[in-house]
């Protein structure tokens, strides 16, 4: 290690007295330091295995979910892009043979072990799986339909709401209590919508839109809340698998599907 000439800064031998380069007695040699790093720029590639400086929370469109800035406002031009179409049917295909697969289970698994165990009849067991079946395909059928019969439709958040319910099955007496959580929509043609969602069940609207959010309901895709604002976001959903994504994504980081940004 060495230190530097304060009058040429040569470097010297600690506990020189006079500089070899010059001939200046030592007295206050600057000690030696280590070179500057460049800081990295927003948005500058950095290659794995240096750190990333993180932003600064006071950033234009910082996010605090991820840390990163956001994108501007404005809705999506890709909704009908070629790419996202393609994932968004074939991710369907997917649905549907699965959902094939799942509805004949319940007959499949009845009648097996009414042949293998003697508390039920064989036609009990038939009867019994081939019900249960039926209700898979009934439910099947109906989000389909729906989704076929909903349209897409621009709107602002204006109220959210929760309440308690409950269900009581008249065979069996037993009581099932769950939240309703109501998000209340405001559209573009003034007409008012309510986006209902159970605790039981699948919370998307609710968790997703604030008040005062402006949105675009898509609901061919898997996905169909699209923020005006997504700096408002804390996560860019793909509309082919769901995957959340970090709002600085332009693909998913699970399927690569572009998302709309």
């Amino acid at each position: 290690m060495s230190n530097y000439c304060p009058n040429c800064g040569s470097p010297v031998t600690i506990g020189a007295k006079f500089c070899d380069n010059c001939g200046r007695p030592i007295t206050n040699a600057a000690p030696a330091q280590q070179p500057v790093q460049p800081q990295q720029q927003a948005g500058q590639y950095v290659p794995m295995g240096q750190a990333q400086q993180a932003p600064q929370a006071n950033a234009p469109g910082y996010n605090s979910f991820y840390g990163t800035q956001t994108v501007a406002p404005g809705f999506s031009d890709r909704v009908n892009d070629p790419e996202i179409l393609a994932a968004v049917k074939k991710n369907k295909k997917a649905t549907g043979i699965f959902g094939l697969i799942i509805v004949p289970l319940p007959f499949i698994g009845f009648t097996i072990y009414s042949f293998v165990n003697d508390s039920m009849e064989p036609k009990q067991g038939m009867l019994y799986g081939a019900i249960i079946s039926a209700v898979f395909l009934l439910f099947a059928l109906y989000g389909v339909l729906k989704q076929r019969a909903s349209n897409t439709y621009e709107g602002v958040v204006v109220d959210k709401k929760q309440r308690e319910r409950s269900d009581t099955n008249s065979n069996t007496d037993n009581t099932t209590y769950y939240t309703e959580y109501i998000t209340v929509v405001k559209t573009t043609d003034g007409k008012k919508k309510k986006i209902v969602e159970r605790s039981n069940g699948i919370v998307v609207a609710y968790n997703y839109l604030q008040i005062g959010d402006r949105f675009k309901y898509h609901p061919q895709f898997t996905f169909p809340y699209e923020l005006y604002d997504k700096s408002k976001a804390p996560y860019i959903a793909c509309v082919a698998c769901g995957m959340h994504n970090s709002v600085m994504n332009d693909r998913c980081s699970k399927c690569n599907t572009p998302l709309l940004k």
